[in-house]
């Protein structure tokens, strides 16, 4: 069921013109910004609205909003707080139906600030015409690929909804995700929230079809109850993430001078949020790890996780992290220590978390996780430095020359296999590469066997990107390894990521678990293939506990079966 809150919002993500208010050709000035991003793509009309100046950017500039000669859709303030109101009478005059006002000096000033928001408020409505802010650093629409920001910032559609009441960290998230490759169908900066509240918001992106996942930046909200009665019918639908401010005094003192909220009793909005199955988070990073998770992992059916790692110290680490976000870190069966004793050195761990004791072997840790998420006990994995290895490993071929000969061998074989869905006959053309290094490592024909499915299986399914035709022939531990120089050695490393991290998506499509990896240490993956990498152990933690926690929401509302 649409909400009329989604109709009524529909002029402003979906409007055919914009009047800029304030718009100007100094580039000191946000209007200067703020036209030019508004330019950048949008197809409709935009009106530069400026009484003392004739053009703005080549355009013809008009000295009101009522002079425009053409109809308006929304409008965009960028003028002093004082000269808002003028200029919103004039808009109700036109018939603008949306506005977003990036014009600050109003509640989160004082007393005053508030008259004059209120007043600015009380003659918006007087036109129907529904309003972002004040004090905002403006808003995206992909579905009209209108960009309103009063500074430059990167963003591209998909499946990620976010409103802000922080412009700053909104924009951070939001750089964060274009680095990662991740989109943002809506994005709201909405500052004072004078006219439509947070929780209007995210019943709008509740209802469109395109988000899959909504974030919320919160320091304080206008009517606590109204905000669960609105959210608590989103929940159950899609998650929504939200990082709230104001744990402590300090904080709850610098957010009513920031937006003008209130800050409430942290440990009421915890409470608050459990209640209507809301995730909340701890920082902005964590709003992109957790929605991330919930874009591209399935929910965990329970609390237990196998680990995987190439190092004791870092499983003892991950470990650790597990338990203290409430996760079981299971003993492992009988069977499977047998299964894992046929592919592992005798020194290994023989337990969860699973430790190779330093096996080089990597075929084996190719082939282990399948035995880890054949366990039915075991809810999810997580692969401690599975993100790094796409940098080590062209150190590691050029250690060995014929594990180099079978990676140069397998090179063109995936290349080949691309041209074929059918798993059977891909086996068969990577198979001989496969063996070759599965040889010189000195594995066993099953575990070979083992991998060459796997890694025929993402082929067939599309998860393995091609890369192997773009980069150097010459790869370290191929004859010709000593002309590679550093481009042709990244470019490897990019290949290699991009095939391993499709085993990722393999793993997760066969079995139904989540499969969490992390670096060595707290690097941020900057490659597309970071969706499935977390920057630590605790990181990889938090977003598997959150996963649950969201699951056992939906089973205590009848949602979600076991």
């Amino acid at each position: 069921m649409t909400h009329p809150i989604t109709r009524e919002l529909d002029p402003l993500f979906n409007p055919k013109s914009v009047a800029v208010i304030g718009a100007t050709n100094n580039q000191n000035k946000w209007g200067f910004h703020t036209f030019s991003s508004t330019l950048d793509g949008f197809t409709g009309e935009v009106y530069p609205v400026n009484n003392r100046m004739k053009e703005v950017l080549g355009r013809k500039a008009f000295g009101r909003v009522t002079d425009i000669p053409g109809h308006v859709d929304m409008a965009v303030f960028v003028v002093p707080a004082i000269n808002v109101p003028i200029a919103m009478k004039d808009c109700v005059a036109k018939g603008v139906k949306a506005a977003v006002l990036i014009s600050a000096g109003f509640a989160e000033t004082g007393v005053e600030g508030k008259k004059l928001q209120d007043e600015v408020l009380s003659i918006a409505r007087q036109g129907g015409i529904r309003f972002i802010g004040p004090n905002c650093m403006g808003y995206w629409s992909a579905s009209s690929n209108l960009r309103a920001f009063m500074m430059p910032l990167l963003i591209e559609d998909g499946p990620l909804a976010f409103v802000t009441q922080g412009g700053n960290v909104g924009g951070a998230v939001v750089m964060s995700g274009h680095q990662l490759g991740i989109g943002f169908h809506r994005y709201v900066s909405c500052g004072c929230t004078a006219d439509i509240q947070v929780e209007d918001y995210i019943e709008c992106f509740g209802d469109d079809p395109k988000v899959k996942v909504i974030l919320a930046y919160i320091e304080g909200l206008t009517d606590g109850r109204r905000f669960l009665e609105k959210v608590k019918k989103v929940t159950p639908k899609k998650p929504v993430i939200v990082l709230k401010a104001g744990k402590t005094s300090a904080a709850a003192g610098a957010i009513t001078s920031h937006s003008g909220s209130l800050a409430g009793s942290n440990e009421t909005y915890n409470a608050a949020f459990k209640s209507i199955g809301v995730t909340r988070v701890d920082n902005p990073e964590e709003l992109l790890d957790v929605a991330i998770g919930f874009l591209y992992q399935p929910l965990p059916k329970g609390r237990n996780v196998a680990i995987l790692t190439p190092g004791g110290s870092y499983g003892v680490l991950c470990a650790g992290d597990c338990a203290s976000e409430g996760l079981n870190v299971l003993a492992l069966p009988d069977e499977t220590i047998a299964a894992l004793d046929k592919v592992f050195p005798p020194r290994w761990s023989r337990r969860n978390p699973v430790d190779p004791a330093g096996d080089r072997n990597f075929i084996g840790y190719l082939t282990a996780p399948e035995k880890l998420l054949q366990v039915e006990n075991v809810d999810s994995l997580i692969f401690v430095g599975f993100g790094g290895f796409s940098t080590f490993a062209p150190t590691m071929f050029s250690m060995d020359s014929n594990v180099g000969a079978g990676l140069a061998e397998m090179i063109p074989a995936i290349s080949t296999a691309f041209e074929s869905q059918d798993v059977a006959e891909i086996s068969k053309i990577i198979s001989p590469a496969i063996a070759t290094i599965g040889s010189a490592m000195g594995t066993h024909d099953e575990e070979i066997q083992r991998l060459t499915r796997l890694i025929a299986s993402a082929i067939a399914a599309r998860r393995i990107a091609p890369l192997f035709q773009s980069i150097s022939p010459s790869l370290p531990g191929s004859s010709e390894a000593e002309n590679v120089g550093a481009k042709e050695t990244m470019s490897a490393s990019e290949a290699i990521a991009g095939f391993m991290f499709g085993l990722v998506e393999q793993w997760i499509a066969d079995y139904g678990k989540p499969v969490l990896t992390t670096t060595f240490g707290e690097g941020t993956p900057q490659l597309s293939s970071s969706r499935f990498v977390y920057p630590s152990s605790r990181a990889a933690a938090r977003v598997l506990v959150k996963m649950v926690e969201y699951k056992e929401y939906l089973e205590r509302i009848g949602i979600y079966q076991k």
